[in-house]
């Protein structure tokens, strides 16, 4: 999986774990900015949008004579995936990152909506 020329190997751009530490490494579609994220990565980004799409659902069904299906706005996805690697960044170097999972839990939030009628 190693582009031509490159004598380093690839990692995920999250937790920074090599393609052999892994299952599957992702790649970007673009080779402008080429990115990774590793199949561990996507389980955390699927639980938190799981676990937010979840609350999102029972506050609006609550709040609603009858539930509605929530909305998903994919123009949001690299959004979170960039809050994804702060986060991760953050906590590969020991700092604090209370303020970085806050942010992927305010995007995810934001991708899953109610929709407008």
């Amino acid at each position: 999986m190693r582009r031509a020329g490159s004598n380093s190997e690839l990692r995920c751009s999250f937790c920074n774990k090599s393609k052999d530490a892994v299952a599957h490494l992702i790649s970007s579609p673009s080779d402008r900015s080429r990115v990774y994220i590793c199949d561990e990565c996507v389980a955390v980004c699927n639980s938190i949008v799981n676990d937010k799409s979840a609350e999102v659902a029972a506050g609006v069904a609550a709040s609603m004579a009858r539930p509605r299906e929530l909305a998903f706005d994919p123009m949001l996805v690299p959004d979170l995936l960039d809050a994804v690697e702060r986060w991760t960044h953050s906590e590969s170097r020991g700092d604090d990152a209370l303020p970085e999972i806050d942010e992927v839990r305010r995007v995810a939030a934001l991708m899953f909506t109610a929709p407008v009628e």
